[in-house]
């Protein structure tokens, strides 16, 4: 990986209730008949189905779809000697282990959206033992918060993972032949764009509308825990757009040519107008 490489890898994850896909579409059919005829003309489930004839995928009923981005790269060497100041007991030798600035972003879609609402959730990722997390963002409360404020149609990370939005409406949309371009997973077949360069750090083109709001706490020095949740906390909010996007990023080092792992255990809560509130649950290694 060069210095101005990023390697992205992306997955999904379904996060899944203990209501079967089946008994929910029965009794979205039992007791909201009006919506099979419209669910149908839209190409969706129109009728119930056997016991054992829907997968349980996280596409349909009170369940959600989770699209995970992965985006890695190495970490400059200013920041990387920043960094160790702050930890007198590590070696400053930065040839024997590597650096990696990682950034994950989360695009959480409800598998039913006329029937449920998402309420909050929580992340935890646990890095493999011998990578150690040395900083990670956004650690103050109010940063997602000032981002969503601002409004603004992409987020920028510099290379000492400062986020905010933004310096302009539509800035992200020019041609930068020097900056790394690379598409981001955020639901089936649909990519938002983003950039990296090794001066500033990245842009991605993600608008302040569909962020969720999170704080983090780190567990220990292999395991970060996440608090996630709709704007403005302490209202009775609930998120009901086709898109959720959260975005965590670290500075870790790994053992020399080990690109480091991550494994999401995410867990949620939706309410639906049919079951109540249901948690949903799911795991994944990216």
């Amino acid at each position: 990986m060069g210095d101005n490489d990023v390697s992205v890898e992306s997955v999904e994850l379904a996060l899944l209730s203990d209501i079967r896909l089946s008994s929910a579409i029965l009794m979205k059919d039992a007791y909201l008949p009006h919506t099979r005829e419209k669910a149908g003309a839209e190409g969706h489930l129109s009728s119930p189905q056997p016991d054992n004839s829907p997968q349980e995928d996280g596409s349909d009923g009170p369940n959600a779809l989770v699209y995970i981005t992965k985006l890695s790269s190495r970490t400059p060497p200013e920041e990387i000697e920043k960094i160790l100041k702050k930890y007198p007991g590590r070696t400053p030798d930065t040839g024997t282990p590597d650096f990696y600035t990682l950034v994950l972003t989360m695009s959480i879609q409800l598998g039913d959206r006329t029937t449920t609402r998402f309420i909050n959730g929580t992340i935890e990722l646990a890095f493999p033992k011998g990578i150690t997390i040395l900083t990670y963002s956004p650690k103050e409360k109010g940063t997602i918060a000032a981002i969503i404020e601002n409004g603004r149609d992409a987020i920028v990370l510099s290379q000492g993972l400062g986020l905010g939005a933004s310096a302009a409406q539509g800035t992200t949309n020019q041609k930068d032949p020097e900056g790394n371009r690379f598409g981001i997973l955020v639901g089936p077949n649909e990519k938002i764009t983003g950039t990296y360069r090794k001066k500033s750090g990245y842009t991605l083109d993600i608008p302040a509308g569909v962020l969720l709001e999170y704080q983090g706490l780190l567990k220990n020095e292999h395991e970060m825990f996440w608090e996630i949740y709709p704007p403005m906390p302490g209202q009775d909010i609930e998120i009901t757009g086709n898109e959720m996007l959260a975005v965590f990023s670290f500075i870790v080092q790994a053992p020399k040519n080990s690109p480091p792992k991550i494994t999401a255990h995410i867990e949620g809560r939706v309410k639906g107008n049919l079951w109540g509130v249901i948690p949903l649950k799911g795991s994944v290694v990216v």
